[in-house]
């Protein structure tokens, strides 16, 4: 997930789209208009291995009217083999109001440029994600707390640091004998250096035992302020975990 977004930054640089903040155009700028992430897909088909090489490719695609794609393909650089692909919806911001705004036609005008007409290197999970709760999550994790390092140009939590979060509260017999292998996330609000969170997790069947060694486990996640009864959601996801020859623990920070 950093050598995504290393790729995108990477990108926006070559493209003079650094500016005030990530991607952001000289007529973003002017009206206080930043990028959001709003749902992310990853599907790793394999792991590289040490010593591998990899390739990291992207490019953005208009999504919808008001909206942006930004997709990736991972690579085995000698090969050319497919590791990981992944895709994702971006909206805009004011960042005074931090509320959603409609792309200006003067922004438009400034980003279609760089569009590509192509099609996602995923198709889009029509699963609906289960919003968790005290009563349906059967792992939590309190007392999660941003630091510096965390945050971006725009003074919230870095959309990678969230994946480190979920896996808190992630059960161990899993992590110890399966890898990542399918993640959907949806950033629903975003986070601040002073919040507190909750990470919620629970195993989609209830059945399943998680200390397998073998098949697939799909997991359902909740990442939730602790500032009070009204609980606002920051970010869910759904994933899948598939047995590995050789476990890995997954850790992103």
């Amino acid at each position: 997930m950093n050598h995504l977004q290393e790729t995108s930054i990477n990108h926006c640089r070559s493209a003079g789209l650094l500016g005030e903040g990530f991607g952001a155009t000289p007529e973003m700028c002017k009206k206080n208009l930043i990028w959001v992430v709003t749902r992310m897909q990853v599907v790793i088909d394999r792991y590289p291995t040490w010593g591998d090489v990899v390739q990291v490719d992207t490019w953005v695609s208009a999504s919808g009217k008001n909206g942006m794609r930004r997709d990736w393909l991972v690579s085995n650089s000698e090969t050319g083999e497919i590791l990981t692909r992944a895709t994702s919806v971006w909206v805009m911001m004011n960042k005074l109001t931090r509320r959603l705004s409609k792309i200006p036609e003067e922004v438009r005008g400034e980003i279609e440029p760089f569009f590509m007409n192509s099609d996602p290197v995923l198709a889009e999970d029509s699963q609906k994600l289960v919003k968790l709760d005290d009563n349906t999550a059967e792992y939590v994790c309190k007392g999660l707390t941003p630091k510096w390092s965390d945050l971006d140009v725009n003074q919230h939590v870095n959309n990678v640091k969230y994946i480190g979060w979920i896996l808190e509260s992630a059960p161990l017999p899993i992590l110890e004998s399966h890898e990542l292998c399918v993640m959907t996330l949806e950033y629903r609000r975003e986070c601040g250096r002073d919040s507190v969170l909750q990470s919620l997790t629970a195993v989609s069947d209830s059945n399943v035992d998680i200390t397998r060694k073998f098949g697939e486990i799909n997991c359902q996640h909740l990442l939730r302020l602790e500032d009070g009864a009204e609980i606002s959601i920051e970010i869910q996801v759904s994933e899948s975990w598939l047995e590995g020859e050789e476990a890995v623990v997954l850790g992103y920070s």
